[in-house]
């Protein structure tokens, strides 16, 4: 038996399948990057306040 090629409609198809899955794995990337965004502000907010006080102690036994 001889197999016929692949149509255009099957073409298609698979074209807007991967349209599809492109978008959505936009969609994810850009919520990782607001997350990581928003994880990453949180930690540098906790840094510079644990260095501010670590400094606003190390003063107050410098300078009596």
């Amino acid at each position: 038996m001889h197999r016929r090629g692949v149509g255009a409609g099957a073409i298609a198809k698979k074209k807007l399948a991967e349209a599809k899955y492109k978008e959505r794995g936009t969609v994810l990337a850009e919520d990782q990057i607001v997350q990581l965004a928003k994880a990453f502000g949180q930690r540098c907010l906790v840094w510079v306040t644990s260095i501010t006080s670590w400094v606003c102690r190390s003063l107050k036994y410098a300078w009596p």
